[in-house]
């Protein structure tokens, strides 16, 4: 018996059978149906489906025998995939590469095997779709024309499987982005419709006079309806960044940038609404190291997670921001005692528009933590927490201290 050696372009082979997706599935008409025909066409008692895998052939369909498998070595198959055309051995008992073959030698006693490849549009032989008779056997040209023929449907067949795959992908991601499309809707709709409230009344009083004898009031009005406009602006910038990366637009201008001074300025920025809900702001450790990064952008993501940090904790909490220099590259942290992620949640996290069940009374837009996590990964940094129930939340962002900027600009501290 002599073993069929490897194609030259086995490993490539084998990945492109991987993509398949078709090794170990159950049996399906569209292949039994070719089967049962190249059986009666022939006229072979046994007529396979075989793909020839890593150490075995596995059968996709079988007419006329009970066996799923059977080892690579033993394989007729895997002298057909060596070539692009039919492979035919007439009588097997004869032939000294298979005469001594168990399969031969023992049941199902081959004698006569026709294999046409199963060759994929970009040229790999996966398999075979053979004819196989327990005596010797010749083909007619016309039966050699019909199982070439036959190969390629089942390519064809497998191909569609792909297709559709691809298909119903596509789908199930049109499906989720027009759930977030309505969510946004919705979501826009309330936050915008909440401030423009306020600010219409508010200027509608000032407007009409009622104030112009309250000027401690109508400061008051003017303050509300300032601050309403901030958080308007802070909407309307999450949406536009938000566009930018779903279009794969976000520009950055990376410089060289000492993290402490990046995050006591945040921490700094932040004080004002700190005070405010009644939090403290500690910088545990005010580590002096250069980055390369995009210091409005980075600033922003240590806005957003210093202010949900404070968003969430009670009064007289400490928010504690830590910086440290770990595995070649710095961290930062950013530390609350609040209520925690809630575990079914924490899988959504950094997703577009997600929202905590029970967070709907506190505003945002559901886009700070995603628009965060991409401004971290395109400085080829990380973001990640932990979070328990009860005991507080812990954002890491992680940056490297060296790193190629724009392809080939190489800065080290």
């Amino acid at each position: 018996m002599q073993p069929a050696p490897l194609p030259e372009n086995e490993e490539d082979r084998l990945e492109k059978l991987r993509r398949y997706q078709i090794l170990d599935t159950s049996p399906e008409e569209s292949f039994d149906r070719i089967t049962r025909i190249v059986g009666e066409i022939i006229g072979v008692p046994i007529a396979l489906v075989s793909l020839v895998d890593k150490d075995r052939q596995w059968f996709k369909s079988r007419y006329g025998l009970d066996a799923s498998e059977t080892p690579r070595d033993l394989a007729f198959c895997a002298h057909a995939i060596l070539g692009d055309g039919l492979f035919v051995v007439e009588d097997a008992s004869k032939d000294p590469r298979f005469a001594d073959n168990p399969l031969v030698a023992n049941d199902p006693s081959i004698r006569f095997y026709a294999g046409a490849p199963l060759i994929t549009p970009d040229g790999l032989n996966l398999g075979t779709l053979c004819a196989i008779d327990r005596e010797p056997h010749q083909l007619t040209k016309q039966q050699s024309q019909v199982l070439v023929d036959l190969s390629h449907v089942v390519v064809d067949e497998m191909e569609l499987r792909i297709a559709l795959r691809k298909s119903l992908d596509e789908t199930a991601q049109e499906v989720s982005l027009r759930t977030q499309k309505d969510a946004f809707i919705s979501m826009v709709s309330h936050e915008l419709r909440t401030p423009l409230t306020s600010i219409r009344g508010s200027l509608g009083l000032l407007e009409g006079g009622a104030m112009n004898d309250k000027p401690e009031e109508a400061i008051k009005l003017v303050s509300m309806a300032n601050r309403n406009v901030i958080n308007l602006l802070h909407l309307i910038d999450d949406l536009l960044d938000f566009q930018q990366i779903v279009m794969g637009k976000m520009e950055l201008e990376f410089e060289v940038l000492d993290v402490g001074s990046l995050v006591r300025e945040a921490c700094e920025n932040m004080a004002g609404y700190a005070h405010e809900s009644g939090v403290n702001i500690l910088i545990n450790d005010e580590t002096t190291v250069p980055i390369v990064g995009d210091a409005t952008r980075l600033s922003q993501v240590l806005a957003n997670l210093i202010s949900n940090a404070i968003k969430f904790s009670c009064r007289n909490d400490d928010v504690v921001v830590s910086i440290y220099v770990d595995d070649g590259g710095v961290c930062i942290e950013v530390k609350d005692n609040g209520a925690g992620i809630p575990e079914d949640f924490k899988d959504r996290v950094f997703e577009h528009f997600s929202r905590a069940p029970g967070q709907h009374k506190t505003k945002g837009s559901g886009l700070g933590l995603a628009i965060s996590k991409a401004i971290v990964e395109s400085h080829r940094g990380r973001i990640e927490f932990e979070s328990t129930a009860g005991s507080g939340t812990t954002f890491q962002v992680k940056l490297p201290l060296r790193q190629t900027v724009l392809g080939d600009l190489a800065v080290q501290p």
